[in-house]
């Protein structure tokens, strides 16, 4: 009963926050949480003491725009904050961050363990658990308490149900070399992108694991390309399927990954299989509650924020950039996609029966009207055997395709030609 109570105040807090120059003050180890709807802006400004964002400083004094986002601002020592705008706000009295620091101070004494022993690794960070259990931000956190320390630490993203560096239906690996930008989200350098072409696993698991191999070596190269790399490793952020064939998929990149820092978050029964899979080895199994602010996004706000980030790549997050119309002659392009033409997932399948189609077989597609809307991904690769494994310079979004002037017409970050013949087709659609 008094549960119920304290949600519906919070509510009710909730809804009268969504007012101008609201001014919070937070005590000690209190937190801000706040939530923009999708084509909303708001501002947030730091006006006395200090705070962080995903462990990112803020600047006392700026004012920060925020839009479609959901998140919180931690206050270690107390401060005052100012709302403005169509924010949903409320301050968070139990906040996990303590736990969550610790897990960052298990990562940093590794890195102290290994400074004198060229031979071992560095910290290989997995973060796992249940959809909307706040793996993200926990990542985006370790990450950005890494790069304060001066460490530069190799950020991997295995779900392709939402593309934290890129498009969906991606994973990716890159360099992350300062925190969060609290408007812009994740600066880094050029990432190595391998195009799944889905946002589920299922639809294709033999290719998604055959690409967290080709994943996992280009990591190992990263991190050999200096002492700082070595000794700042990884952090990999996973989605949220952890039954089944998901759980397989897991203890999959577990393994391949050589992780040896695995986070559980939010699942006892996921850390009690983890913790006796991996009960020897050397490798560390933690378990971290649930933070209250971690919101629940529901399957529309899933797709909503997935096309959000098709749009952010083409236009900007504000907005401000021109996309420019290309025009490709059919002859100019070979596209493929993998599995030999369209399948159902592995789940929609007959129990106990396995698909007779080769999962990394790659087929050739014909220009046709049924690839209007779908994402293409321009493969920097030479030869077509090696596209599933080979970096993705970029992507473009198909508008039109005529058969009679066989040519093809997309939408493209950039003008000019594109840099690769070589072109992959997945699952994923937009409707601009």
């Amino acid at each position: 009963m008094e549960q119920q109570q304290n949600q519906t105040q919070q509510q009710q807090q909730q809804q009268q926050n969504k007012i101008e120059n609201q001014i919070y003050e937070l005590k000690k180890q209190q937190e801000l949480r706040f939530e923009v709807e999708f084509d909303v802006k708001g501002t947030i400004k730091l006006i006395e003491g200090s705070a962080e964002y995903f462990g990112t400083e803020l600047s006392l004094g700026k004012t920060y725009k925020v839009t479609s986002s959901k998140g919180a601002i931690f206050t270690w020592s107390g401060c005052k904050i100012e709302v403005s705008g169509n924010v949903v706000s409320y301050i968070g009295q139990e906040t996990p961050m303590l736990l969550y620091a610790g897990i960052h101070k298990i990562i940093d004494d590794k890195r102290t363990e290994i400074l004198d022993k060229p031979s071992e690794s560095g910290p290989r960070v997995i973060i796992v658990g249940p959809t909307d259990a706040g793996k993200s931000s926990l990542s985006k956190m370790l990450m950005g308490y890494s790069c304060r320390e001066g460490y530069q630490p190799v950020f991997v993203d295995l779900d392709p149900g939402q593309g934290s560096i890129t498009l969906p239906g991606t994973i990716c690996a890159s360099l992350i070399d300062k925190p969060i930008d609290i408007e812009e989200g994740l600066s880094n350098s050029v990432p190595f992108v391998l195009y799944y072409g889905h946002t589920s696993l299922d639809v294709n698991p033999s290719l998604f694991k055959a690409m967290i191999a080709s994943l996992a070596s280009n990591v190992e190269r990263r991190l050999e390309t200096s002492e700082i790399a070595r000794a700042s490793g990884f952090i990999v952020n996973t989605c949220g399927w952890i039954d089944g064939l998901g759980y397989q998929i897991l203890l999959d990149s577990i393994q391949t990954l050589k992780a040896n820092i695995i986070v559980v978050m939010d699942n006892e029964k996921l850390y009690s299989d983890l913790a006796n899979q991996f009960s020897s080895g050397g490798v560390v199994v933690k378990k971290l509650p649930k933070s209250g602010g971690v919101f629940l996004r529901s399957p529309v706000f899933r797709k909503k924020t997935r096309m959000s980030k098709i749009r952010e790549y083409f236009y900007g997050i504000n907005g401000d950039l021109c996309p420019h119309n290309v025009v490709i002659e059919f002859k100019d392009v070979v596209i493929y996609r993998t599995g030999g033409g369209p399948q159902a997932p592995m789940s929609a399948l007959p129990i106990g029966t396995q698909s007779q189609i080769d999962p990394l077989q790659l087929s050739e597609v014909s220009p046709n009207p049924d690839i209007i809307h779908s994402i293409l991904a321009i493969s920097y690769t030479k030869q077509p055997q090696n596209i599933l494994k080979s970096n993705v310079a970029g992507f473009l979004y198909v508008t039109e395709v005529n058969m009679e002037t066989k040519k093809i017409t997309a939408l493209a970050p950039c003008s000019g030609p594109i840099p690769s013949k070589y072109l992959l087709l997945g699952t994923l659609k937009w409707l601009e």
